[in-house]
């Protein structure tokens, strides 16, 4: 039986904060928004401290806006994160460590579990997982973002997946992570 999830963030917005709802009925729900997701200092803002009081080993469910990487098609209205990869080149963790903390990065391989969000009772989600490129920013991508992502032959993209991902692998979480396309170009998240 797939980990329960207890606690489920999600960007605000709206669309988002439903969809997690959806996906995690019996989970408490915390909007976020971008900058406390992309933490601007490492070991510091919202979502260290939000995740910092979870027991390690959790399930954190992450609902996520994602973008189609350039001339790709993304499999549904939803769906599982099976795995990033960084292109971003930097993350919640670059920068001054505080003294006393270990130098370790966390490992993130295997955090994402694509199974407890296909699991979840609410609206179906159409795939086994996607691997997700995170970057600076998912409107505009640079020379480098773009180049790397067609060579992968990643699908989408999102600026604000990898830093959760590294703040939940650094407190010993794993994430029930789902992407949520834009409903249409003038939709904002």
């Amino acid at each position: 039986m797939p980990p329960a999830v207890a606690l489920a963030l999600h960007l605000e917005a709206p669309r988002l904060a439903a969809t997690g709802a959806r996906l995690f009925p019996r989970a408490h729900l915390c909007g976020l928004g971008r900058g406390e997701l992309r933490p601007p200092a490492p070991f510091a803002g919202a979502l260290f401290d939000l995740l910092a009081g979870v027991a390690r080993g959790s399930c954190i469910g992450l609902v996520v806006p994602v973008a189609p990487a350039p001339a790709a098609r993304l499999p549904g209205a939803l769906f599982a994160v099976a795995d990033h990869v960084n292109l971003e080149l930097r993350g919640p963790l670059t920068g001054r460590w505080p003294a006393g903390v270990p130098r370790d990065f966390p490992q993130v391989a295997g955090i994402y579990q694509p199974a407890v969000v296909r699991a979840c009772g609410g609206p179906r989600v159409y795939s086994t997982g996607v691997v997700v490129a995170g970057v600076a920013d998912a409107r505009r991508l640079t020379p480098f973002e773009a180049q790397a992502v067609a060579e992968l032959g990643v699908i989408a993209v999102s600026d604000v997946l990898v830093p959760a991902a590294i703040v939940a692998a650094y407190h010993g979480l794993t994430l029930a992570a789902c992407g949520v396309p834009p409903a249409d170009d003038n939709d904002e998240q």
